[in-house]
């Protein structure tokens, strides 16, 4: 869970480059369960539970190969029952969707797409199934994130004083920083292990990114319903860190705010050894994906 969370602060939050230092072993995956209501359920399962969502959130821990293969696996299972669907994923950012738009519709290379897309430094091995299963068969994805270098911006001061006029058309309209379970939660990880930190956490430090780490979740659920709403009963899978949806939190939470009428379905990654000491936490809405770190 810390090392997930390491590439959180770093990749999902706002540093720019620090996915970089990551190491995305690319071993055999291991195999995944799931689980809803505590009993174990079949993939095919899986996908038929999924069936009844307007919006599915496939969380994942970035750096674990069994749950890619999972989430590809997934993707396609539920796109031939359900094929009026689009991805949306975190990986891309609102200002790079028609970049590709371009490469959904072969306008451009992929050398072009990778250039001016602004791809994670595991796209290839993680991402590249997911885009290509959905260029193959002419589904829509959805850029639905906040840049990073505006995250980093607003993480610097607070407010949006230091992102450009160019950027700001693609804020979302609503930005809320609630101080409930979420904060609590993000807050709870930010003061633990301190000492192993290059930087200090200090409370103003903290605050700022949360309000960031708010932002990215504002701009992805925005993203969602504003699709939604000019496309009636398209379903959507989006594709997202556990931290962004975990107990239906984060870009969850937001979009059921936006959108309440909207039902909302969340497989979330658990270590095999601690699923014991957490399956009570999740309710009907949520599919736990059990996995073994690697």
């Amino acid at each position: 869970m810390k090392k997930f969370m390491r590439i959180l602060v770093c990749g999902s939050l706002l540093l720019t480059g620090c996915l970089g230092a990551v190491s995305f072993a690319q071993e055999k995956p291991a195999e995944v369960k799931y689980y809803y209501d505590d009993n174990e359920i079949s993939p095919a399962q899986t996908v038929k539970i999924a069936g009844d969502y307007d919006v599915v959130f496939f969380d994942e821990y970035h750096d674990q190969s069994s749950i890619h293969q999972a989430e590809f696996d997934f993707f396609k299972a539920l796109y031939t029952q359900n094929p009026d669907m689009i991805l949306s994923m975190e990986m891309f950012e609102r200002d790079v969707q028609s970049v590709m738009n371009e490469y959904l519709q072969d306008k451009i290379t992929e050398e072009e797409f990778l250039a001016y897309s602004r791809p994670w430094d595991n796209y290839l091995p993680d991402y590249k199934p997911l885009v290509e299963f959905a260029k193959e068969n002419s589904i829509f994805v959805l850029a639905s994130n906040i840049s990073r270098r505006m995250a980093a911006q607003y993480a610097k001061t607070g407010d949006f004083s230091l992102i450009s006029e160019t950027d700001k058309k693609y804020l979302p309209q609503k930005h809320l920083v609630e101080y409930g379970a979420y904060y609590n939660k993000f807050k709870n990880y930010m003061v633990q292990g301190q000492d192993s930190r290059p930087m200090m956490m200090t409370p103003e430090r903290i605050e700022l990114f949360y309000k960031a780490q708010c932002l990215k979740d504002d701009t992805m659920a925005e993203s969602i319903n504003l699709f939604l709403a000019e496309h009636k009963n398209t379903k959507v899978l989006h594709v997202q860190g556990a931290f962004h949806g975990d107990e239906h939190l984060g870009v969850v939470e937001k979009l059921n705010k936006l959108n309440p009428a909207l039902k909302t379905l969340v497989i979330t990654p658990v270590e095999v050894k601690d699923y014991e000491n957490v399956k009570n936490k999740y309710g009907k809405d949520t599919i736990v994906l059990t996995f073994v770190r690697q």
